[in-house]
């Protein structure tokens, strides 16, 4: 599973959160925000219906500190408290092609969007119509070796 993330564009005032990581997450992945601990954290999982409106995506700062990592080594471990941004219409951020379920090969104006039930987004040709959040596949490239998806937010909650 890769961690690379490009912030390619975030707005100033954004909803950011910070979540106690579920198992087996990974940056681009989408979840569903639960309830606020008392240090400010919030409880996550998968998001349980696309209509959801807590759908919120993970988008962690993979700093790997060994001379010997890179930042596609990052891992998210499970109960780590990472960064969770709420959608915006209009943000754009890159993670991995291989953080998408393919249901259909990704490409330019293709969709991703929530998967009831689990956190792994998928691409569609189009949306189903529910979900409350989307974003349109901008543009795929390479980045230090991985492959990546640019993808900008055109429905948010």
């Amino acid at each position: 599973m890769s961690n690379q993330i490009i912030l390619n564009k975030i707005g100033s005032s954004d909803a950011i959160f910070d979540i106690v990581a579920p198992a087996s997450c990974a940056n681009g992945y989408f979840v569903a925000l639960g309830t606020q601990a008392t240090d400010k954290t919030y409880a996550s999982a998968a998001p349980a219906a696309v209509t959801s409106k807590s759908i919120v995506m993970v988008l962690a700062v993979p700093l790997s500190y060994g001379v010997e990592y890179t930042e596609d080594t990052f891992v998210i471990a499970t109960g780590d408290i990472v960064r969770a941004y709420a959608p915006v219409v209009g943000r754009v951020v890159s993670i991995p092609v291989a953080n998408v379920t393919a249901t259909v090969a990704l490409a330019v104006g293709k969709v991703v969007v929530p998967v009831a039930g689990a956190m792994k987004g998928e691409c569609l040709a189009t949306p189903a119509g529910t979900e409350e959040v989307i974003y349109v596949i901008d543009e795929l490239f390479t980045k230090a070796g991985v492959a990546m998806v640019k993808l900008r937010c055109t429905k948010a909650y």
